[in-house]
C-alpha cells in the first residue's frame, strides 16, 4: 500500500497596509496528494495575525501570571491553615488539641482574623448579640424565623383553667469558656438552661394565679419575681437574661361558659354571706334599740324621780321662805303698831286723832262736799291750841 503523504503549499498576501506590528495577512495552504488538493470543497481563506508586540505581551502576562501565583499560592495557604475569622456578633473560645495547654482556653477569642493553626487548634465561634427563644404556637407571631420556636407554656391555674402563655425570653453569652465547657460547641445551652428553666419557672409563677388574675397587677409582681429567678439560674451557667416579655394568653375555648356558671355560684353564695350577715347584724340592731329604749325608760324614771324631788325641795324652801317673811312682816306689824302707839300716846297725838277723824269723814260722805276752809290745812291747825285733856 502507497503511503500518502502531504505537502502543505500556499499562499501568503499582505491585506493591510499598517505598520509591520500590526499587518494581516492571508494565509492559504494548499495540500495534495498524488497531484490532487485535499478540502476542494472549503472555500474560505484562513486569517492569522502576526505582531510581535502581541507576542511580547504574551511572554511578560505569562510571567506575571507566574509570580502572581507564586506569591497567591502561600497566602491562600496561610489563610487556609494558621488564620481563621471571627465575624462580628460573635466569640469564640480557643481549643488546643495537644501540648502543655490542652484543651479549651478560659480567655475569649474576639472578633477579626485570629491565629488557628490546623491541626493543632480550633477556634470555636458562639453568637454575642442577643439571642431569642420564643414559646409559641402560631407561628405567625414569631418576630424571626432564625429565633428558636418552642410550644407555648400551658399553665395550671389555681383554679383549674389552662391557660397557654406566649413567652419571648432574651438572653446573651456572658462567658463562652463556661458555656462550651458544660453544654458543648453547639446550641445545647438553649434546651439544658433556656428552655428547661423558663418552662419550669414560669409554671410555677404564674400558676399560683387564678385565670382572671392575667389581666391584674398582680401579675406584674409574679412577672418580676420570675425575672430574678430566671437570671440568677442563668448566671452561673454563663448566660445573662435581657428580658422576659409576656406577650399573651390563651385562655380554653369553653372558658367564658365555665367562668359564668362559675361566678354565678360564686355570687350566690357570696349573696347567701351577706345575707346572713344583714340578719345577724339586724338582730344586733334590734337588740341595741331595745336595750337604748330601756334605758331611755330607766334614765326618764330617774330623771322625773329628781324633778319631782328638786320640785318638793322647791315647794319646802318657798314654803319656809314664805312663812318667814310672813313672820317678819307680823313682826313689822306689830312693831309698827306699837310704834303707832306710841307715838299716838306722846305730844301732837291729838292732831293726829282729829286728822284722822276727818279723813274718815270724808271718805264716809258721799256726794259733793262745798267747805271754805281746807281741813287738811297742817299750819292752821298747828295754829290752834291744844285741848287739855
Amino acid at each position: 500500500m502507497e503511503e500518502a503523504t502531504f505537502a502543505p503549499r500556499g499562499t501568503i498576501e499582505v491585506l493591510t497596509t499598517l505598520c509591520a506590528a500590526f499587518r494581516i495577512h492571508r494565509y492559504e495552504p494548499s495540500y495534495r496528494q498524488n497531484g490532487q488538493t485535499m478540502f476542494e470543497a472549503l472555500k474560505t481563506p484562513r486569517f492569522k495575525v502576526q505582531s510581535p508586540f502581541l507576542q511580547q505581551a504574551r511572554g511578560r502576562v505569562g510571567k506575571l501570571g507566574f509570580w502572581f501565583l507564586l506569591v497567591l499560592v502561600p497566602l491562600f495557604v496561610l489563610r487556609a491553615c494558621v488564620i481563621t475569622y471571627v465575624p462580628p456578633g460573635s466569640v469564640g473560645v480557643r481549643q488546643v488539641s495537644y501540648g502543655p495547654g490542652k484543651g479549651l482556653q478560659k480567655k475569649p477569642v474576639t472578633p477579626g482574623y485570629q491565629r488557628e493553626i490546623a491541626g493543632y487548634e480550633k477556634i470555636h465561634t458562639f453568637p454575642r448579640d442577643i439571642q431569642v427563644v420564643e414559646f409559641t404556637n402560631n407561628r405567625t407571631e414569631s418576630s424571626n424565623e432564625k429565633h428558636r420556636q418552642m410550644p407555648a407554656v400551658k399553665v395550671p391555674t389555681v383554679d383549674g383553667y389552662p391557660v397557654d402563655v406566649d413567652v419571648s425570653v432574651l438572653y446573651r453569652l456572658k462567658d463562652p469558656y463556661k458555656v462550651a465547657s458544660k453544654f458543648g460547641f453547639g446550641t445545647g445551652y438553649e434546651e439544658s438552661v433556656v428552655i428547661r428553666f423558663t418552662d419550669s419557672l414560669i409554671k410555677q409563677y404564674l400558676g399560683e394565679l387564678r385565670a382572671e388574675q392575667f389581666y391584674h397587677e398582680t401579675r406584674l409582681d409574679r412577672v418580676r419575681a420570675l425575672k430574678a429567678d430566671l437570671a440568677r439560674r442563668m448566671e452561673p451557667n454563663g448566660l445573662v437574661l435581657t428580658d422576659v416579655l409576656i406577650r399573651q394568653y390563651d385562655y380554653p375555648g369553653t372558658f367564658q361558659a365555665l367562668t359564668e356558671q362559675k361566678k354565678i355560684q360564686d355570687q350566690s353564695v357570696l349573696a347567701n354571706r351577706e345575707l346572713a350577715k344583714q340578719a345577724e347584724v339586724q338582730t344586733r340592731l334590734n337588740q341595741t334599740i331595745a336595750e337604748g329604749q330601756n334605758l331611755i325608760n330607766v334614765k326618764t324614771s330617774e330623771f322625773n324621780a329628781r324633778i319631782t324631788e328638786i320640785n318638793a325641795r322647791k315647794d319646802l324652801y318657798e314654803r319656809q321662805k314664805r312663812a318667814e317673811a310672813d313672820l317678819l312682816i307680823k313682826s313689822a306689824e306689830a312693831n309698827g303698831t306699837e310704834q303707832i302707839n306710841r307715838a299716838l300716846e306722846g305730844a301732837g297725838s291729838a292732831k293726829l286723832l282729829k286728822l284722822r277723824r276727818g279723813l274718815a269723814l270724808l271718805n264716809s260722805i258721799k256726794g259733793p262736799i262745798y267747805i271754805s276752809e281746807d281741813p287738811t290745812d297742817l299750819g292752821k291747825i298747828s295754829s290752834e291750841k291744844p285741848e287739855k285733856p
